[in-house]
């Protein structure tokens, strides 16, 4: 292998496919060199609660993003399907695992009605997700009365609160629902048509795919992904607060473009995603542990979110230009090929 091709295979095939993870392993070995408590088991630990929710929600946002639309509505579905829950358990009596189910099929209520929006009307996700949004927290408003719901069965906090040995029971329901976003966007006729309508709609129409139906399952998975998050939120903190899933939007778009989805489609990264929501999640425990106060934490946060439109960007220019270089060198070696064939033949 030639020097310049090690070049671009160690940018390809290293650095840009596996951005998040050297990122994430760069910025703890900055946080424990400053704060060697962050290496304990006991605040790991309390990092990967703090993403779970989060990371939960990412999942649907991969798959949205990899359609190339992008879902605003998903911290406010989180808000009030959480009160749903709440409001079922705590007036209506309702057994947990009812409620919970109750949220879910919510969820991917909400997510259809999205999707039903943008491909009935045309509308860019954009611009009707921003809508949905305050319609949905202008619903968690009206129905807690800007007062949170608390005191909720001790069975139902257990979800947030307790332990299956010595792994937070958040972070099992994190790991499950990354295992099957994962299969789903690999391994699925679904994932390939989301990643192949988010690179060419047109031409993913024209063989034969319905792309309503794939924007709507995008969107029904966003829908449920919103509803899990908002179980574990929910029970983490024992009640149903009013600006449960506030702003998580963009913490979302920051950690999955980082993890290598891009802005503009036609690709997924599971695996990314979850590298970049730790990396979300570490800076907030990072700064919490160095006593940093919390309105910087925002300003880092938004600087995160513009790294991560940069890194897109030059990313995907770097590998536009490697898969160019590409194409053409061995377009030249078939060209020669033939060429030489034809004067064998002579």
């Amino acid at each position: 292998m030639k020097n310049s091709n090690k070049v671009e295979f160690v940018i390809n095939k290293v650095l840009l496919r596996n951005k998040a993870a050297l990122i994430m392993i760069l910025m703890a070995c900055v946080i424990g060199l400053i704060q060697p408590i962050f290496f304990t088991t006991d605040n790991l630990f309390n990092v990967l609660r703090q993403v779970c929710a989060s990371t939960i929600l990412a999942m649907g946002f991969t798959f949205v993003l990899g359609l190339g639309e992008i879902d605003l509505s998903v911290g406010a579905i989180l808000g009030l399907n959480g009160v749903i829950m709440a409001k079922l358990m705590m007036e209506a009596n309702w057994p947990v695992w009812l409620a919970i189910l109750v949220a879910l099929a919510a969820g991917a209520l909400f997510g259809i009605a999205n999707a039903c929006i943008i491909s009935a009307l045309d509308i860019p996700p954009f611009i009707v997700t921003l809508a949905t949004q305050s319609l949905f927290r202008g619903m968690v408003y009206i129905i807690t009365g800007m007062v949170p719901i608390s005191s909720l069965p001790a069975s139902f906090v257990n979800i947030g609160q307790g332990y299956l040995g010595p792994v937070p029971i958040p972070v099992i329901i994190m790991v499950v629902v990354i295992i099957i976003s994962y299969i789903i966007a690999n391994y699925s006729t679904f994932g390939r048509h989301v990643i192949a309508m988010g690179g060419n709609a047109s031409a993913t129409r024209a063989c034969g795919v319905n792309i309503k139906l794939v924007r709507m399952g995008v969107y029904i998975v966003t829908g449920i992904c919103s509803s899990i998050a908002a179980v574990v939120t929910t029970a983490r903190s024992a009640s149903a607060q009013i600006a449960a899933g506030k702003d998580m939007e963009m913490d979302v778009i920051a950690a999955v473009v980082i993890g290598g989805t891009a802005m503009s489609g036609g690709n997924m990264n599971i695996v990314g995603t979850v590298f970049g929501c730790i990396i979300v999640g570490m800076i907030t425990n990072g700064m919490n542990l160095m006593g940093i106060n919390s309105n910087y934490q925002v300003v880092a946060k938004g600087a995160l979110i513009l790294l991560a439109l940069v890194i897109d960007r030059m990313s995907n220019g770097v590998y536009a230009k490697f898969v160019q270089k590409k194409s053409l060198k061995e377009a030249e070696e078939a060209g020669k090929n033939t060429a030489e064939e034809g004067d064998k033949n002579e």
